[in-house]
C-alpha cells in the first residue's frame, strides 16, 4: 500500500518503509455536527466506526460518506457515485495534507474529519469505533451500551484477539507470497473461526446476550468472506457455513436493519477484485457468488 513521507506520495513504498508515522489525536468532547467520518464500504476495518454510527443512531451528529470502491495507485479517490461531500476533492491523499503538509505515513480510511478545524482528528479504526461507543453516547438516538464499564477489560482483549488472529489474519492468508506464509496464516485464521464457534455455542453473541463492540469487530470479517475472502484470498479451507453456531450469528446480526444497511456485497466485490491487480491481473470481477442472505439488504448509502 502506497504511503506519504513528508508530504510526498511513494506509490510503491510501505508503512514498514517509514522511520514513524505521524498520529492523529481523537476529539477529546462528543459534538455534534462538527465532524465527518470518511469511510469505505470495503474496508472492513473503517466497517467498525460506521457500524457503531448506524447502530446508536449517531448520523445526526456526525455525517459519514464513502470514498469510491476502487483503489489505485493514486489511493483512495472519489468519484460521481460516491464525491467528497464537503470540498469536492478528488482523493482523499488531499485530506491528510490539508491537515498536515508534511504528514508521513499511511493514507488509510476511516478518516475523521474535524469540520470546524480543518484537521483530521482520528485515522485509527479500533480508537474511533471505542471512542464513538463510549463518550458519543449521550449523543445517540439508540444509546445501547455497546461497552458496558464491567465488561469493558473483556471487550479491549477480545477486540485485539479478534484483529490479530481474524481481522488482519485474513489478509496475511490473502497477501501470502510463499506457501509457508499461506499454511501458517490459514492455520491461525481457521483455528481462531473454530475457537469462535464453539464460544458461540454457550452464548448469543461474543460476551453473553447482548450486542457489545466485539461484535462489530468481528461482523466485517464475517460478510466479506463468503462474496470475497474465500476466493480472492484462497481462505477456503472450509466454508464459512462450516461453522454453523458462527453463520447462524452472522445472519442474527446482519437481520438487524441498521446492521445490514451497512453492507454493500457489490461494492466490497468491485473494490477488491478491480484494486488487488496483484492477485487479480486483469480486474474481472466474478458474477458470483450467491448468497443466500443477499440482497436482503441493499447497501444503503449513508
Amino acid at each position: 500500500m502506497a504511503v506519504m513521507a513528508q508530504g510526498i506520495w511513494y506509490p510503491d513504498k510501505v508503512a514498514a518503509d517509514l522511520v514513524a508515522e505521524d498520529q492523529f489525536a481523537l476529539p477529546t468532547v462528543a459534538e455534534a455536527g462538527r465532524y465527518h467520518l470518511y469511510m469505505s464500504y470495503a474496508c472492513p476495518f473503517a466497517h467498525r466506526p460506521y457500524l457503531v454510527i448506524r447502530y446508536l443512531g449517531l448520523e445526526e451528529a456526525i455525517t459519514v460518506s464513502s470514498v469510491a470502491a476502487e483503489r489505485f495507485e493514486a489511493g483512495w479517490q472519489f468519484d460521481d457515485a460516491h464525491p467528497d461531500p464537503l470540498d469536492g476533492m478528488s482523493h482523499l491523499a488531499e485530506r491528510y495534507l490539508q491537515a498536515k503538509p508534511t504528514y508521513t505515513g499511511s493514507v488509510t480510511v476511516p478518516v475523521l474529519w474535524d469540520k470546524q478545524a480543518h484537521t483530521i482528528r482520528g485515522n485509527d479504526s479500533s480508537a474511533l469505533a471505542m471512542m464513538l461507543a463510549t463518550d458519543w453516547l449521550p449523543l445517540a438516538r439508540y444509546p445501547v451500551a455497546l461497552v458496558p464499564a464491567q465488561q469493558c477489560k473483556a471487550i479491549e482483549a477480545m477486540n485485539l484477539w479478534l484483529h490479530q488472529n481474524v481481522n488482519r489474519k485474513v489478509y496475511h492468508v490473502g497477501f501470502a507470497t510463499d506457501q509457508q506464509a499461506y499454511d501458517a496464516a490459514s492455520d491461525t485464521l481457521f483455528s481462531a473461526l473454530a475457537q469462535l464457534d464453539r464460544r458461540l455455542g454457550e452464548s448469543r453473541y461474543l460476551h453473553g446476550d447482548r450486542i457489545t463492540l466485539s461484535d462489530l469487530f468481528l461482523l466485517p470479517t464475517l460478510v466479506r468472506f463468503e462474496a470475497v475472502y474465500a476466493l480472492h484470498f484462497k481462505a477456503n479451507r472450509q466454508p464459512l457455513s462450516a461453522f454453523t453456531r458462527l453463520y447462524r450469528y452472522m445472519l442474527d446480526l446482519i437481520s438487524i436493519e441498521r446492521i445490514g444497511q451497512t453492507i454493500d456485497i457489490e461494492y466490497m466485490k468491485q473494490h477488491y477484485y478491480v484494486s488487488h491487480r496483484h492477485l487479480n491481473p486483469y480486474g474481472i470481477v466474478p458474477a458470483g457468488p450467491e448468497l443466500s442472505w443477499w440482497p436482503s439488504h441493499s447497501g444503503e448509502q449513508p
